[in-house]
């Protein structure tokens, strides 16, 4: 049986490699620091040499709460917004300046930086606004203070994404409530000069289109889904039609996850079977290449001159950035190079769901009937990958199978698989989840009588409807779980202030089931041991919920621990505290199975055990 895995191997990980961008003089990316409480900085490498250009930053966006577009370059200069400040800065020869002023209402987010036009555009929005915040797309001048907070070029939609400059024309995509970017979105054109001018390309109910992207001949390209799948267009032009989702649901405002180069060719993400692989499609003909086998999932890619640059996840090591030559080979650039040992392989598990098949990742430890820990994530459209999870390996390495659930709703399988959890959240992503664990358990994998469950966010909500709802858990640990749902259409931010009218009922002439739907309704059900970890500054999830929920537990005589994070908001940032929210699972988990405490974890205080 392999070594356990020490805490600090999952909390200090190499610095964290995303959103690769380029240019023909340098390649640019962001590195998060979990040294320095998951400080974010934009690194670039340049004849050879690496160098953190933003030390002194934070570069981060809290656009549509879960931020994206936080850096933008053209030629040798960058753009970024500095969560330190709140402004939006300009870094290029003549050194470091904000662009926008400090302590306004607005916030800045998917930025694109065109030095031919001497703009930084930007989706921004006001705060101040009533009765929710007012988002646009703007330009900011890279030589003023841009003291009105930017010229506006688009305005009226709810919300907007994906800005993409070429050639003094402006592309992106727009949405509206109710809906989210992947029920209906559709992309639009306009000119710089006169945005006034601004039409469709893609418009349609029920397709959601985005990610524009324009080509080197000038010819715009976006994915929609009106094949089933997200797949590539051109407009007026081509498509790759194929069974495979080329893109990801828009949580936040970073560009697609594609490049084009040479003759409009473009380098994609794409997914098969919740694989996600990098797939370059010829757009004006050809065979289709697959020039990186090995990844799990495509996280970003850019193109610097005919080297395709791409931020990968594998199997057994953490995610990379690598440049794919034309001559095919493969140079890592930074993050993960090597190998981890005694890695658990992902298996792929599929279960019979209530509305169709439902897909699961499966990790085993090397011991017969081991305990299950089942992970719900979030979103709930997101999804699961088999990419190296250090946090997954620990957990194998102490002993217990890990099951990672793709239930209905989740992305990479297609929009039927996705629109199965609308007006279903609640139902089928619990019964998926039973569906998955009875698969494992049926088939003598893990121990039936040892299934602990576990999610944050979503996840948390799920998790927590499972244990009011079903018999099949003995133990769950929520991490800002949502508990009442009402609270998700009167207490939360724009971006997911009408989701759940799709996932749930419509609001408010559907307040009985959203009430129905909420486990905080349901605490008298409550009935096995639970502990909880909520952040006290959460925006998402009122505290209180939390708070409640112990209070159900304990009134049943259950065991119960309630962990309240100073500090910390929806998702836990700070070294100290996930390493006290990861000690304390760990010795949860060992107490209410009675196993062998590990010498290397604080006991945990758990009331009535």
């Amino acid at each position: 049986m392999r070594e356990p895995m020490p805490i600090d191997s999952v909390l200090h990980y190499p610095d964290a490699v995303s959103q690769v961008q380029a240019s023909d003089e340098a390649i640019y990316w962001l590195a998060t620091i979990a040294a320095e409480d998951g400080r974010t900085t934009v690194r670039r490498l340049m004849g050879g040499e690496v160098t953190d250009l933003t030390p002194d930053a934070n570069v981060r966006s809290r656009a549509m709460e879960y931020g994206g577009g936080a850096y933008t370059v053209d030629a040798l200069s960058i753009a970024y917004c500095d969560d330190r400040t709140g402004q939006v800065w300009l870094l290029d020869r003549d050194g470091a300046r904000p662009l926008t002023r400090a302590g306004t209402s607005y916030v800045y987010g998917g930025l694109r930086l065109s030095l031919p036009d001497g703009i930084v555009v930007a989706v921004r929005e006001d705060h101040s606004a009533e009765p929710e915040a007012r988002t646009e797309i703007v330009a900011l001048a890279v030589d003023g203070d841009n003291a009105d907070g930017g010229r506006v070029l688009v305005t009226g939609a709810d919300f907007y994404a994906s800005v993409a400059v070429r050639d003094g024309r402006l592309a992106w995509q727009q949405w509206d409530h109710p809906n989210m970017s992947w029920d209906t979105c559709s992309v639009w054109v306009a000119s710089l000069a006169d945005p006034s001018d601004a039409s469709p390309v893609s418009a349609a109910d029920g397709v959601a289109a985005g990610y524009p992207l324009w080509l080197p001949s000038g010819r715009l390209a976006y994915v929609d889904d009106r094949s089933g799948f997200w797949n590539w267009r051109i407009d007026g032009g081509a498509e790759w039609a194929v069974e495979r989702d080329c893109s990801r649901p828009l949580w936040v405002l970073n560009p697609a996850t594609a490049a084009a180069f040479g003759d409009d060719r473009i380098a994609t993400l794409s997914y098969a079977n919740g694989i996600g692989s990098l797939a370059v499609w010829p757009s004006k003909g050809g065979d289709v290449a697959w020039p990186l086998p090995g990844s799990t999932d495509i996280e970003s890619v850019a193109v610097a001159g005919d080297v395709i640059c791409v931020v990968a996840e594998w199997a057994n090591r953490a995610s990379s950035l690598v440049a794919i030559h034309p001559d095919g080979s493969v140079e890592t650039l930074a993050g993960a190079s090597k190998k981890e040992p005694d890695v658990a392989a992902a298996e792929s598990i599929w279960a019979d769901g209530e509305a169709g098949p439902v897909q699961a990742w499966l990790y085993r430890p090397e011991v017969d009937r081991p305990p299950l820990l089942v992970m719900t994530h979030g979103g709930p459209t997101s999804m699961a990958t088999s990419g190296y999870d250090a946090t997954i390996q620990f957990w194998v390495s102490r002993g217990f199978a890990v099951l990672d659930v793709n239930y209905s709703g989740s992305t990479g399988f297609g929009r039927a698989y996705r629109d199965r959890l609308r007006g279903n959240w609640g139902l089928l992503d619990v019964s998926d989840t039973v569906a998955a664990v009875r698969a494992v358990t049926d088939a003598g994998l893990a121990d039936p009588e040892r299934v602990a469950i576990t999610g944050g966010s979503a996840g948390g909500y799920t998790t927590l409807n499972a244990l009011v709802s079903t018999d099949v858990f003995a133990a769950g640990i929520s991490r800002y779980g949502i508990g009442d749902l009402t609270t998700l259409v009167t207490d939360t931010h724009k971006a997911e202030s009408r989701y759940p009218e799709g996932l749930v009922a419509p609001w408010p002439s559907g307040r009985d089931v959203y009430e129905e739907r909420s486990p905080i309704n349901h605490l008298d059900r409550l009935s096995t041991p639970m502990l909880i970890l909520q952040g006290t500054e959460d925006k998402v999830v009122p505290p209180n919920q939390a708070v409640q929920m112990a209070d159900a537990v304990r009134a049943a005589g259950q065991p119960v621990a309630l962990l309240m994070l100073e500090g910390e908001g929806h998702g836990f940032r700070a070294m100290a505290t996930r390493r006290l929210a990861l000690e304390a699972q760990v010795s949860f988990l060992e107490q209410v199975f009675g196993m062998a405490a590990s010498p290397d974890v604080p006991v945990l205080e758990i009331e009535n055990l």
